[in-house]
């Protein structure tokens, strides 16, 4: 569990390290391209990490590298297919639309209103606006803390789905799925949250006296950070568990 969080402040530090470097040689346009890829760190510091941990590094000859690299990238990738990150990133929708359902129901129900009072007549209209996440219980000051809750919730239960059924890095699967459902969800209510995220990113940048234009990209980067380490927690209670399930199993042979 260590290496997981390990890893996961190496790549939260590495993008600070980008944001200072950035404004010491003035290279904020190139930071704001990359900062995204920093949770591609995050998978590669654990990987590295979990390599040393367990003694599997050597030296490599500098003929053999060159092979030795394509054959990481190759293990690195392998088993994460295009069906793999749309199966992933519907489930992290189906999640979030079914918090929004429950929340709805609890909002009719404690309001005593409607549905047709509240949404109107049902029809296509009212599915784009259950899509869109255009919901009355969201208004107010208390609609971004709702939407931070759905976030985080959304991806510790992608997190789990994608740690416990993977046959991929989970690390990796899981930024992966996590930077694609970001993009998706720009489209949806949560915008409304990475609006509020930046802002704070921003105002934070200018209290130190650095004007950034990266608070989008702090978006991206925290919430996919947060997919990688979900899948990787769960990952690794799974492996602990098949552990004790084959060690259980093998007490029992003996006996």
């Amino acid at each position: 569990m260590n290496t997981l969080f390990l890893s996961f402040l190496a790549a939260i530090g590495g993008a600070v390290g980008l944001v200072t470097l950035s404004r010491a040689f003035d290279l904020e346009t190139y930071t704001t391209r990359i900062f995204p890829l920093i949770p591609i760190l995050y998978a590669i510091v654990y990987e590295a990490l979990e390599k040393k941990k367990s003694g599997k590094t050597r030296t490599i000859p500098p003929a053999e590298a060159r092979e030795e690299m394509k054959a990481a990238a190759t293990t690195i990738f392998q088993n994460i297919t295009f069906e793999r990150i749309v199966l992933d990133v519907g489930v992290s929708l189906l999640i979030k639309f079914a918090l929004e359902v429950m929340l709805t129901a609890t909002y009719l129900s404690a309001g005593n209103h409607t549905f047709a009072e509240t949404y109107g007549t049902f029809n296509i209209e009212t599915v784009g606006r259950f899509l869109r996440g255009d919901h009355p219980w969201l208004s107010g000051n208390e609609g971004v803390l709702v939407l931070a809750l759905i976030a985080l919730i959304t991806s510790l239960g992608t997190g789990l789905w994608i740690g416990s059924t993977t046959k991929a890095l989970p690390i990796l699967e899981g930024v992966i799925a996590g930077a694609v459902v970001t993009v998706i969800t720009t489209m949806t209510n949560l915008i409304v949250l990475y609006r509020h995220i930046e802002k704070l990113a921003e105002d934070t940048a200018q209290t130190f006296g650095y004007v950034s234009h990266v608070g989008f990209a702090v978006v991206v980067c925290l919430q996919v950070l947060l997919y990688g380490l979900w899948s990787g927690m769960a990952n690794r209670a799974k492996a602990k568990r098949l552990a004790r399930t084959s060690e259980k199993k093998a007490r029992r042979a003996r006996k």
